[in-house]
C-alpha cells in the first residue's frame, strides 16, 4: 500500500514536468496567454473564458469537464466484456489441488457472443461521441456564435460548470508559477 501511495506521490510531483515538455500545438481559437497549458495528461486544452455580465457561465470548461468525464467513465464497458468473454468461452476452475479444471462447453456461447458485439459497438460509439475532435469543433462553432448541439448542452450539469472553475484557478495558478520562475 505505501509502494503504491509513493508512486502516485511521484505522479503528481511529475505532472507539472510533464506539461512542460510535451506541449503540441494549441486548438485554433486559443489565445496565445493559454497557448502552452496542458491541463491534463492527455493534453486536453481549456479555451480562453473571459468573465463578464452578459457572457453567463463557462460553457467551454464545463464541456471540457463533460468531455474528460465520460470519457473516464469508459472503462465500465469493461463489465459487460467480461461478461460476455465467461458467457461465450468455456470457463476453468482450480479445485483446492490446484488441478485446473476446463468445462466442456461454454454456458452460452450466442449470447455471450451478442454481449460482445453489443459492449464493443457500444464503446465505439462512446469514444466516437467524446473524442477530443468533436469538442474542439464544438468550442469553434461556439467562439463563432453557434449555440452547443442539444445533444451535449442536455447532459451539461452544475457539478461541470464548478469543475471548469476549479481548472480555471489552476490554469491561473500555473501561469502565475510561471510567470515567477521566468523572473
Amino acid at each position: 500500500m505505501r509502494f503504491v501511495l509513493c508512486l502516485l506521490a511521484a505522479w503528481l510531483l511529475c505532472l507539472p514536468l510533464a506539461a512542460q515538455t510535451n506541449v503540441p500545438t494549441p486548438p485554433l481559437g486559443a489565445s496565445p496567454a493559454d497557448a502552452g497549458a496542458v491541463l491534463v495528461f492527455n493534453n486536453w486544452y481549456l479555451p480562453r473564458y473571459q468573465a463578464s455580465a452578459s457572457s453567463g457561465a463557462d460553457t467551454t470548461g464545463a464541456l471540457l469537464s463533460l468531455f474528460r468525464k465520460r470519457r473516464y467513465a469508459g472503462f465500465l464497458y469493461t463489465i459487460p466484456f467480461i461478461v460476455g468473454v465467461s458467457l461465450a468461452l468455456p470457463l476453468s476452475t482450480t479445485d483446492s489441488r490446484g488441478q485446473q479444471h476446463v468445462a466442456s462447453e461454454a454456458i452460452s456461447p450466442p449470447l455471450g457472443i451478442a454481449v460482445l458485439a453489443g459492449t464493443l459497438v457500444g464503446f465505439v460509439v462512446h469514444a466516437n461521441r467524446f473524442n477530443k475532435d468533436h469538442l474542439l469543433a464544438i468550442n469553434r462553432a461556439y467562439a463563432a456564435g453557434q449555440p452547443i448541439p442539444a445533444r451535449y448542452r442536455r447532459l451539461l450539469r452544475d457539478r461541470h460548470f464548478a469543475e471548469a472553475a476549479l481548472l480555471r484557478e489552476g490554469l491561473a495558478q500555473q501561469m502565475a508559477r510561471e510567470q515567477l520562475s521566468a523572473n
